[in-house]
């Protein structure tokens, strides 16, 4: 019965239909957005298939997270079965064959070959170099020559197969296993692993701590952002610093089962203080909100009412380098200014904002079949 089983898997048909089927999901979770919040596919897939909302198939469906759902792990397992089955019962005793040698011993034998010999004038040498001019590896044996070629051809399906299950077994231990997080953490702040966007049935969060000592920005001469970096520190127990890296976008922080990725930034408020005419400091933390301008990231706040003797300003900024642009309540444009820049006011000295306070967008992941994967291509490519 198991045997019967195998050799069903084997089947070459089954093996091309399994992959059809796993190209088409992959292709649904290209086209379908894929670990997104229930709301996102309320307000994007709006569209009703007989009276029931699109939005509601895709989740009843699982495609909002095909990758990880049970079917498709149990596809990627059929396929593996059958690549296995197939190396097993078919690769692996075809290339048992070839190596063994068979000799010829009778003239009629050599009928066979795809060139002529006279048989009156045969001699080892002159066989010999015939073989190797066909490009024929030889083997001798006393009097006997044997000789072959296409064995590489053989190993090659048994390479593939074995790389191909290598890369399945590895995408399904990180499907299982692994996690992903998404963080936007302000600077100095110390953080844990939380904001889980994605995780395996079998996945176990590591309760590391991180701090972010510093973000910056790096920008073109049109304005636009060139690269951003997070000083990043991985701190023990006892909040002592056990690692430290500066990482930016494709210059990820390597642990031992995790990958820290530079992904995002923000802003998250604003810092300003001001004297009034008595000499008492004034500090707030000013709240600010994200706006959408196309592919610019904007930002816009106003000016708290905590003191009658501060006129109301609307603030926009457009990047991390510190320019705010003001705007007075009717949106009449005022003036551009920078961190630290005086601004006069009524019945205020000294008023100014201090600091904007940025936020770097961070993602840590775990992959445990990362490794398997990259064998997998290794061999697959060579």
């Amino acid at each position: 019965m198991i045997k019967r089983v195998f050799k069903y898997l084997a089947n070459l048909k089954l093996a091309i239909i399994i992959l059809l089927l796993i190209s088409l999901l992959i292709s649904i979770g290209s086209i379908i957005e894929q670990n997104k919040e229930v709301e996102f596919y309320q307000g994007h897939y709006l569209k009703t298939i007989y009276m029931v909302p699109f939005w509601k198939i895709i989740l009843f469906l699982g495609f909002n997270n095909i990758y990880n759902t049970w079917w498709f792990l149990v596809l990627l397992f059929l396929f593996g079965s059958s690549l296995a089955s197939c190396t097993i019962l078919q690769q692996l005793p075809t290339l048992k064959f070839s190596r063994r040698y068979y000799f010829y011993k009778q003239v009629n034998q050599y009928k066979k070959l795809p060139f002529k010999i006279n048989r009156n004038k045969v001699f080892s040498t002159h066989l010999s170099y015939a073989l190797i001019n066909k490009q024929y590896s030889l083997y001798q044996q006393y009097n006997s020559l044997y000789a072959y070629k296409g064995l590489i051809s053989r190993v090659g399906p048994i390479i593939v197969h074995l790389s191909i299950i290598c890369i399945l077994l590895g995408s399904t231990l990180g499907s299982i296993n692994g996690f992903n997080s998404q963080e936007l953490i302000p600077k100095t702040e110390v953080f844990h692993i939380q904001n889980i966007v994605r995780n395996g049935i079998f996945s176990s969060i590591p309760q590391k701590t991180f701090r972010i000592n510093d973000f910056w920005s790096i920008y073109t001469s049109n304005g636009l952002i060139k690269q951003f970096y997070t000083d990043i520190s991985v701190l023990n127990g006892q909040g002592i610093e056990t690692q430290r890296k500066t990482i930016s976008v494709n210059n990820p922080l390597l642990l031992k089962n995790l990958i820290i990725y530079q992904t995002d930034w923000g802003i998250l408020g604003l810092r300003l203080k001001y004297f009034t005419k008595n000499n008492s400091l004034k500090v707030f933390q000013v709240p600010i909100s994200k706006i959408s301008s196309s592919n610019q990231k904007v930002w816009i706040s106003s000016l708290p009412n905590f003191n009658s003797s501060l006129k109301s300003f609307i603030i926009l900024i457009k990047d991390n380098r510190g320019q705010l642009t003001l705007y007075n309540i009717d949106g009449k444009f005022i003036k551009n200014i920078n961190i630290g820049d005086n601004l006069e006011n009524e019945n205020v000295n000294g008023f100014k904002f201090t600091d904007i306070i940025s936020s770097t967008g961070i993602q840590i992941k775990s992959d445990p079949g990362i490794k398997l994967i990259y064998f997998g291509f290794f061999f697959l490519d060579n």
